[in-house]
């Protein structure tokens, strides 16, 4: 063999195994683009499944029972993160745990026949902070 056929070969080969490298490396990026829209989107249904208890309330006319056993249930905890604002004319009372709502009914507490409107309310983080109840008085 001649030396400028081996010159051609070792071009060949030098330009096939950039081409190959410049795949791999361009998979891997376009793999690791995949794998994080799937964790984002694992992520999005974790939370979606860890609120639906609390989503359900969104827009949704209840009992003022359901909303104690709401108080009861979601707010166990004195740092739940969040409170419940029952809104009665022109009264208002906010609850952040189910031993302040056990403790101070100062604000009239929740008629439990009454039905009441709720509505989720999130911080810019898209985080729920409150869940308001306005009563929804019947003429």
């Amino acid at each position: 063999m001649n030396n400028g056929l081996k010159a051609l070969l070792i071009a060949a080969s030098t330009i096939i195994t950039c081409m190959i490298v410049t795949l791999g490396f361009s998979l891997a990026r376009e793999a690791r683009q995949i794998g994080n829209q799937v964790t984002d989107e694992l992520e999005h249904y974790k939370t979606t499944l860890s609120e639906r208890e609390i989503m359900k309330y969104d827009g949704t006319a209840v009992y003022g029972a359901d909303i104690v056993n709401l108080i009861k249930t979601e707010l166990k905890h004195k740092n739940a993160g969040m409170s419940v604002r029952i809104i009665r004319g022109e009264m208002q009372q906010s609850i952040s745990s189910a031993e302040e709502y056990e403790t101070d009914l100062s604000g009239g507490g929740v008629n439990l026949s009454s039905k009441y409107l709720g509505k989720v309310i999130r911080n810019k983080n898209d985080v729920i902070t409150e869940i308001q109840f306005i009563e929804i008085r019947e003429e």
